[in-house]
């Protein structure tokens, strides 16, 4: 069981800011910056990036700083009665890269307000949200934090799904992402066991889907609203994706 004592989103700090515990504190404490900042591991201070969270259970010690710039921060400090759940996740006093970092901060802003308000089931719902909140953060945890631009390449593929009308352009892709072509297509397919190409593909058929199944747009206009700027070729690699063309996978919906 898991009772919260303190949530705290977006906090910024003043330029002399330090945490330093050098017992730990009383209560289990999860730290997720939205900035870059210092962390003390085996008596060396290392920067980490945004989205970088830690664990510290009680009376760990921790050291903590800002560095240049603004520094914006989450942090829950909670007790627990039971350490199934985040025992076997989340490593002590190591970074934990988020790869879904806005679904996490929201899902601690509904445990802020959840921790706020006085009501009947308060504890069950702070304690099963918490549970979720170990759970989507220590999944990645196991093996996928630890490989390089991990959590890089796995932004892109969400941004990707969710904004398959982009032009999707691998040469500018790996000039943002500061990595070579090459690297960039190797590892998003080791990672992913595809290609980008491949994902851009497959988000836009399905948001095609969507469009054919729920809409009276023509044909040529969900072409441009998933990224296709020619209507033949959409119609070409729709069908060679699902098996029938647009026109027909539209009527299966409309009989």
């Amino acid at each position: 069981m898991f009772e919260v004592k303190c949530v705290v989103v977006n906090s910024k700090v003043t330029e002399d800011f330090v945490c330093d515990f050098r017992e730990g504190i009383s209560n289990d404490m999860l730290l997720l910056p939205n900035s870059y900042f210092k962390v003390k591991i085996d008596g060396e201070i290392k920067v980490f990036p945004p989205h970088t969270a830690f664990y510290f259970p009680k009376y760990t010690p921790f050291y903590y700083t800002r560095t240049e710039g603004d520094y914006i921060d989450y942090f829950i400090h909670f007790t627990q009665t039971d350490n199934s759940v985040t025992s076997p996740s989340l490593p002590v006093g190591r970074p934990i890269y988020l790869t879904d970092p806005k679904k996490i901060y929201k899902l601690i802003e509904i445990i802020a307000v959840e921790n706020f308000f006085e009501h009947k089931n308060r504890t069950e719902i702070l304690d099963n949200l918490m549970k979720t909140l170990f759970l989507m953060i220590g999944e990645p945890t196991r093996s996928e934090s630890a490989k390089p631009h991990f959590s890089e390449l796995y932004d892109l593929r969400v941004r990707i799904y969710l904004h398959p009308e982009l032009n999707w352009n691998l040469e500018q892709v790996a000039e943002s992402l500061f990595m070579s072509q090459n690297n960039v297509h190797r590892l998003y397919k080791e990672y992913f066991n595809t290609t980008i190409i491949n994902d851009v593909i497959n988000s836009r058929i399905r948001q095609a889907k969507e469009y054919l199944a729920h809409t009276n747009y023509s044909i040529s206009t969900i072409a441009d609203y998933c990224g296709y700027n020619n209507t033949e070729h959409f119609c070409r690699q729709f069908k060679t994706n699902i098996g029938v063309t647009p026109k027909e996978y539209r009527h299966q919906f409309q009989d």
